[in-house]
C-alpha cells in the first residue's frame, strides 16, 4: 500500500511538473509576442491615424495648445518639431528605416505645423465660407542622405516655405535628436528642450563626422555643404479647397494672424519674382540642385525657432515677402517635376514585361 501511495505521489508530481513547464512555455511566448508588439506600436495596423488624430485634437480642439495670436508673423517660418523612432518594423533587408516609411512620418510632423499653423486660419476661412474649408496635400518630394538604424531617434523640422496664388510649400528634415540645439519654442507647453543662447545660436555647430565636414570647409566651400545631422530632406505642396473653390493661402495665413498689415500699393503677388528683384540670403551664387538648398535652410531653421524679443526678429511685410520669394526659388525648382507627367506616352508601344503584385512568381 505504501508503494502504491508514493508511486502515485511521484506520478502527480511529475504530471504537475511536465504541467507548469508547458504553461511556463506558453507564458514566455506571450510576453515575447507583448513585448514585439509594444517595441512596434509605431508600426501597427492604425496607428498612424491614431497620430493623426491627436495632432489635430492636440493643435484645433484643445485651445489651450494653439500658438498664442499675439506672436503673429514671427511664427510664419519657424520650424515645428516633431521627435520619433524607427521600430523594427520599418526596416528594410538592410535592417534600416526603410525609404517608404519616411513618407508616414512626414505626414505626421507636417499635420502638426498646419494644424498649429494654419488652424485658427482654417476655421475662421470655413465660417465666413459657410462650411469647411479643406487642405490638401498636391504633391511630395524626398531627398535621402544617411540611413537611420533599427531604434534610432530622430527628430522632423518641419516649415512654411513659401507659397504663391495657388499652393503652399512646406520643407521637412529628418534630423540626428538632439544636434540642433534651438533658440526657444513659442508654444507654452513645449518646454522640455534646453534653450540654446542667443548668440551661440547664429551659427550652426557642424562638427566633423563620417563624410568629412567642418565648419571650417563649410566657410571656404562654393557650395553649400548639407547638415551632417541631416538624414533626409523633403518638399511639400498644399491647396486650399472649398469645394471646387480654390482659396488662396494668403488669405489662409492672414486669417491665421500670421501675416503683418499689407502696406498700400503692393504688387500682385506672383510665383515667384521679377528677374531684376534683390533676394537676400541665396545660400549659392549658383543652384545646382533643390536637395541643396532644402539642406542649406536647416541652418536657418535652428536660428529661427526665437519670438520676437527684439528688432531683428520683428517680421514686416517686406522681409516676409522676401523670404517668401527666397523659397520660391527652391520651389520653382520642384514644380519642375510637374514635367514627368509628359514622359507617360506608352499607347502601343511594346513593354518590358509586367509583373502581378502578390503573385507567387508575379510574372506573366
Amino acid at each position: 500500500m505504501g508503494k502504491l501511495t508514493r508511486l502515485g505521489v511521484s506520478l502527480g508530481w511529475a504530471q504537475l511538473r511536465s504541467l507548469s513547464n508547458s504553461f511556463g512555455t506558453l507564458s514566455i511566448w506571450k510576453v515575447l509576442i507583448i513585448l514585439f508588439y509594444l517595441l512596434n506600436l509605431k508600426s501597427l495596423w492604425g496607428a498612424w491615424h491614431i497620430r493623426i488624430i491627436s495632432a489635430y485634437f492636440r493643435h484645433i480642439v484643445f485651445p489651450y495648445l494653439r500658438l498664442n495670436p499675439q506672436t503673429g508673423p514671427a511664427a510664419l517660418f519657424r520650424p515645428m518639431i516633431l521627435s520619433s523612432h524607427t521600430p523594427l518594423l520599418e526596416c528594410d533587408y538592410n535592417f534600416h528605416k526603410s525609404n517608404s516609411t519616411y513618407f508616414l512620418d512626414f505626414d505626421h510632423a507636417r499635420m502638426h505645423l498646419c494644424a498649429g499653423l494654419l488652424g485658427p486660419g482654417l476655421a475662421k476661412t470655413s465660417k465666413e465660407f459657410g462650411s469647411h474649408v479643406n487642405i490638401i496635400l498636391a504633391g511630395v518630394s524626398c531627398n535621402f542622405k544617411r540611413e537611420i538604424k533599427p531604434y534610432q531617434r530622430f527628430e522632423i523640422w518641419s516649415r512654411i516655405l513659401c507659397w504663391d496664388q495657388k499652393w503652399l510649400y512646406t520643407i521637412s528634415h529628418f534630423v540626428k535628436k538632439g544636434s540642433v540645439r534651438p533658440r526657444r519654442s513659442l508654444l507654452p507647453w513645449r518646454t522640455s528642450r534646453k534653450e540654446k543662447p542667443r548668440a551661440a545660436a547664429e551659427k550652426p555647430n557642424v562638427t566633423r563626422d563620417e563624410s568629412g565636414v567642418t565648419s571650417s570647409e563649410e566657410a571656404t566651400s562654393s557650395t553649400p555643404l548639407a547638415h551632417p545631422a541631416i538624414f533626409a530632406s523633403s518638399i511639400a505642396k498644399y491647396v486650399f479647397k472649398h469645394g471646387r473653390i480654390t482659396i488662396t493661402p494668403e488669405k489662409i495665413l492672414q486669417n491665421s494672424n500670421l501675416l503683418p498689415p499689407k502696406p498700400i500699393e503692393t504688387p500682385p503677388l506672383t510665383s515667384s519674382p521679377p528677374s531684376n528683384a534683390a533676394v537676400t540670403d541665396l545660400p549659392t551664387k549658383s543652384i545646382k540642385a533643390a536637395d541643396e538648398i532644402i539642406e542649406a535652410s536647416l541652418t536657418a531653421d535652428a536660428s529661427a525657432t526665437g519670438g520676437p524679443k527684439n528688432a531683428e526678429d520683428v517680421w514686416d511685410w517686406d522681409r516676409i515677402q522676401t523670404e517668401r520669394k527666397r523659397g520660391m526659388k527652391i520651389a520653382e525648382l520642384y514644380a519642375g517635376l510637374e514635367a514627368l507627367n509628359q514622359e507617360f506616352s506608352y499607347e502601343g508601344k511594346p513593354l518590358f514585361g509586367e509583373v502581378v503584385a502578390g503573385g507567387w512568381l508575379g510574372i506573366r
